[in-house]
């Protein structure tokens, strides 16, 4: 168990650090674009990997690779979705929870056991991951129907992705997660040809572009370095997560995952210098309380 929560927390370090520094390459770089990079960079940085660890492509791999790869992609748009069609102090913890529940709830039906500790350290982590992905709005915010839904599609698919590498053979070794990303990669190119040679495609993929206050924040070649920064470490979060899965349980390793914006944020406010509210340091407390407990269990 210690050595999957060291992993998972791993890939939950490095999943934040990548999301921090997309999220800046996309304050520049168009969405599909800069998430494409990323995932150039990612693949790049596994099929290296690939030269100092076990990989085997066996049909288990590839079959659940692939699963985890189309799950991926599609909560990846579809979080961009609904983060651009509603507050995300209400929709960001939505699907930070939602991915979480789902592979914890696949575990509980698949007749997963955990030490009574385990799983109230899930529940701990669970709400310190809701916790933290709040942030402060001005204003009264609501939620439409259509955000609550593609937000909830959001979660579950990033919890199938999960899933997915978790059904994978160990003796594939880092087989599954190149799979993953290579799929993901696939589906980007596509995309971007899409918005290339379609007008109505590009005009639907430009309502998630995201543009601060004041304009751009860093040039078109930064942007692009923060983009493949962010690909080699989704890359090795890939990595960390699949080996956290192989090594231990579905349900602590989603759960551990989930708390990956807080990498997001203390880089935010150090670099930033963005505050970080009550809320949010509670729920980072509550997150090392429960990972603590995780590896006690």
């Amino acid at each position: 168990m210690i050595l999957s929560v060291v992993l998972a927390l791993a890939g939950s370090l490095f999943y934040g650090v990548s999301d921090f520094f997309g999220g800046l390459s996309t304050r520049r770089l168009q969405v599909v674009p800069a998430t494409t990079i990323i995932h150039v960079f990612a693949t790049v940085s596994l099929l290296i990997a690939m030269l100092f660890v076990t990989v085997s492509f066996e049909p288990g791999a590839i079959l659940w690779g692939g699963i985890a790869g189309v799950a991926a992609i599609v909560g990846l748009l579809t979080f961009y979705a609904a983060l651009a069609d509603g507050p995300m102090s209400l929709v960001a913890p939505l699907i930070a929870v939602v991915g979480a529940v789902v592979p914890v709830a696949f575990a509980v039906v698949s007749g997963e056991r955990l030490p009574v500790l385990a799983w109230v350290a899930i529940v701990l982590a669970i709400v310190s991951a809701l916790l933290v992905s709040v942030t402060r709005s001005d204003a009264a915010a609501r939620v439409r129907p259509r955000t609550v839904v593609v937000g909830v599609v959001s979660g579950i698919g990033l919890g199938t992705a999960l899933i997915a590498l978790d059904q994978a053979p160990e003796s594939a070794g880092l087989a599954t997660a190149v799979v993953e990303i290579a799929v993901g990669l696939a589906a980007m190119l596509v995309l971007l040809a899409l918005t290339r040679l379609s007008t109505p495609i590009r005009r639907f993929f430009a309502q998630f572009d995201h543009q601060p206050e004041g304009g751009a924040v860093v040039s078109v070649s930064r942007a692009r370095m923060f983009a493949a920064a962010g690909g080699v470490l989704v890359g090795a979060s890939n990595a960390f997560v699949l080996f956290a899965l192989q090594a231990g349980s579905l349900a602590v390793v989603s759960v551990l995952v989930s708390l990956y914006p807080l990498a997001t944020i203390v880089l935010a406010r150090v670099t930033l210098h963005e505050k970080v509210s009550r809320v949010q340091l509670l729920g980072m407390a509550l997150a090392l309380i429960a990972s603590v407990m995780l590896a006690l269990s």
